[in-house]
């Protein structure tokens, strides 16, 4: 379902991004990648779902060599370390709706389904991170008791927020990416979360600025235009780059 990005999408992609929540800006590459996928298709993908389509169309379009940063929080040292994203896209979720799951806990009754860019949406508006997760929770978990009448999740017990907590990442489980690192020069050791979209973004905002540059040299050297200058291959474009050096 998924393609790589064309040079012109990823330009595309990158001024209309400029400005845009993390959520937007992914909802942009997955409709350039699947142009005849309908837009409250990609919307109701899972997060994590979404996520590992994410990958998928950067592995298409930059290879399936990723390198992550992050600078030790005891020495500050800066560390890159390789991210494994075969594994990634082996161990996810399906690229499609996720149907809600029910769940029996101490007589309450949970339906729970995944969170999608509609909920992430609302959430990017919320002031702070503790409300927003507080809204991603109730949007995706409704309770009843032993007699069917509804419950808010705020006053569900702390054993039934974690069990629908559990549910929801078995459900989705790119939902929560982290890799266990150790900083080669003071042995420190933590947990680091992968944002994808993110992540992804800064990736295309480095392509796009380097497209613009080689677009700007060949058009330059042999007043090309630059629709034509990115139908060119990534071959043939370096070898007349080389010449026009």
């Amino acid at each position: 379902m998924w393609r790589g990005l064309s040079g012109a999408d990823v330009l595309r992609i990158w001024e209309a991004g400029h400005g845009l929540p993390s959520g937007a800006r992914a909802l942009l590459v997955l409709a350039a990648a699947a142009p005849a996928a309908a837009p409250e298709a990609l919307e109701r993908l899972p997060l994590g779902a979404r996520d590992r389509a994410l990958l998928a169309i950067r592995a298409a379009t930059l290879g399936e060599r990723l390198n992550a940063f992050a600078d030790c929080p005891a020495c500050a040292a800066a560390l890159e370390f390789p991210v494994d994203v075969d594994a990634l896209l082996a161990g996810g979720a399906p690229d499609e709706a996720v149907e809600p799951r029910a769940i029996r806990v101490e007589g309450y009754h949970l339906t729970v389904r995944p969170p999608d860019s509609r909920d992430q949406a609302a959430a990017e508006r919320c002031p702070d991170a503790a409300t927003a997760e507080a809204l991603l929770f109730a949007a995706c978990v409704t309770a009843t008791g032993e007699d069917d009448r509804p419950i808010p999740v705020t006053a569900l017990p702390a054993v039934a927020r974690a069990a629908a907590s559990d549910v929801l990442i078995a459900l989705d489980p790119l939902t929560d990416v982290s890799f266990d690192v150790a900083c080669p020069a003071c042995g420190c050791g933590w947990s680091l979360a992968l944002d994808v979209p993110a992540f992804l973004w800064d990736e295309i905002g480095h392509h796009a600025r380097r497209l613009i540059g080689e677009v700007a040299l060949l058009a330059r050297a042999y007043g090309w235009s630059e629709r034509e200058i990115l139908a060119m291959s990534p071959t043939r474009r370096q070898s007349y780059l080389a010449w026009a050096g």
